[in-house]
């Protein structure tokens, strides 16, 4: 088929859809389901992200325990699948795109522990931007002076041919040229540092969602050609129609399902279980070669406490000590099973050096322990806004596996996953604590505020 003739298809498709009346809410939950989790796991492992389509899924149901992953990996496909979730759920209606609007996608999406790449989120790009395309040639993007005008400029011109389309005029043109041009558009102005491939597939398809068609994503397998056809057009004056029907037939696949759905069929994919089997095996088979596999005892966890979890608390605590300034006090308590193994496990935080251990008692002896925390209690901002709130590093143990959550102001997240035998790295610690510490930073400055 053509372009022409594929949006036909498209269009054909639809009218088959609606002519079955609305969907029922078990089979919308089974598209937003399965376009939820192709979106999520496609359009971030096309920017590097290592998530398998088995912890995407599990990230979306809001099961961080993602193991040995990149905390950034994760926190990324959790952020992109909350705006997509958002658009799926507005479905069709009115839409305006504004720079607003595109910035603050951004800013869902993209997550940097490196302060100075923080502080880019959400912000138009400062330094010129440049791709190597598959002919190993160079192609560099607008120029970062040049961004508010193009995207003011692109903006404009997409409003207004959305604004045709949502009045029903003769002269509006088809609902997948407008996001198809956009995306093209977009993508060669690339405004932001990072992101711009997860931000230009987000909006195109918000587009197609607000004016009634489904989203469209790109596999493994079809990357290549969707790049070619890029950079064919941005370096050499390639047609736009032959990207465009090749995407065209990307978002008959999304609407063929929705049809299937009707139907009655299934919508996975035949190998699914296989890969989901073959994904259990090799997690759960200790190959010769792999880390050892450990099971769960006190003296294990002992072990553990003095090679890694200590390290761990020591740093958090000397973070907490630069917050030590913006409240009358701050103490830190150990709890073993939430509850403090000793009178002298709470202590102020007014040392300028702070080395944490455990006491040599039958702690870990006499009872079986199930979690360790290192908690920060805050009291009282200098300004008298605050009068108490804690935050905690918390460690549970499980049979095979301990998990390590994020707690302020008693509100849980789930940050990483490990096995006994797993080396805890000083990068993945600094993750942790500055994932806790961003939270604490929030808290206050609302708080204060």
């Amino acid at each position: 088929m053509n372009y022409t003739q594929t949006k036909l298809a498209i269009d054909q498709l639809i009218q088959k859809a609606q002519s079955y009346g609305q969907l029922s809410s078990e089979q919308l939950k089974r598209l937003n389901h399965k376009f939820r989790l192709e979106w999520n796991y496609n359009s971030n492992s096309m920017e590097g992200n290592t998530l398998t389509v088995a912890e995407t899924r599990s990230v979306m149901i809001g099961n961080l325990d993602v193991q040995r992953k990149p905390l950034k990996d994760v926190l990324e496909v959790k952020g992109h699948d909350e705006v997509i979730s958002e658009i799926l759920r507005i479905g069709k209606g009115e839409i305006r795109l504004s720079e607003k609007r595109i910035k603050e996608i951004h800013k869902g999406i993209m997550y940097e522990e490196d302060p100075a790449l923080r502080d880019k989120i959400g912000i138009w790009k400062q330094e010129a931007n440049e791709i190597i395309n598959h002919k190993g040639e160079k192609y560099l993007f607008v120029l970062p002076e040049e961004i508010p005008e193009k995207i003011h400029d692109l903006l404009n011109r997409t409003n207004a041919k959305i604004d045709l389309i949502q009045m029903g005029r003769k002269d509006a043109p088809h609902p997948v040229d407008v996001a198809l041009s956009f995306h093209l558009e977009y993508l060669n102005i690339h405004p932001f540092y990072d992101g711009n491939g997860r931000t230009a597939r987000i909006l195109s398809n918000l587009i197609l969602v607000a004016l009634g068609y489904p989203p469209f994503w790109i596999t493994e397998n079809e990357r290549g050609i969707y790049y070619r056809y890029i950079a064919d057009i941005q370096c050499y004056g390639g047609r736009k129609d032959d990207l465009f029907n090749y995407m065209g037939e990307l978002i008959l696949r999304s609407q063929q399902m929705i049809c299937d759905v009707l139907d009655g069929k299934s919508i996975e994919d035949e190998d699914d279980i296989d890969k989901e089997i073959e994904l259990l095996k090799r997690e759960l088979k200790a190959k010769k070669g792999d880390k050892e596999v450990i099971k769960r005892s006190n003296i294990v966890i002992k072990e553990l406490f003095d090679i890694h979890i200590s390290e761990l608390f020591n740093r958090y605590i000397e973070k907490g000590q630069l917050l030590k300034d913006t409240c009358y006090s701050i103490n830190y308590e150990l709890l073993v099973n939430d509850r403090a193994p000793s009178s002298s496990m709470t202590t102020d935080i007014i040392d300028d050096q702070i080395e944490l251990e455990f006491l040599n008692e039958s702690w870990y002896i006499s009872k079986k322990v199930n979690s360790i925390s290192i908690r920060l209690n805050f009291k009282g901002a200098l300004n008298g806004a605050i009068e108490l709130f804690s935050s905690a590093i918390h460690v549970e143990f499980k049979e095979f596996k301990f998990i390590v959550y994020n707690i302020v102001n008693k509100e849980v997240v789930s940050l990483r996953e490990f096995i006994y035998s797993d080396n805890i790295t000083k990068e993945i610690n600094s993750s942790i604590i500055n994932e806790n510490i961003r939270r604490v930073l929030a808290v206050l400055k609302q708080q204060i505020s």
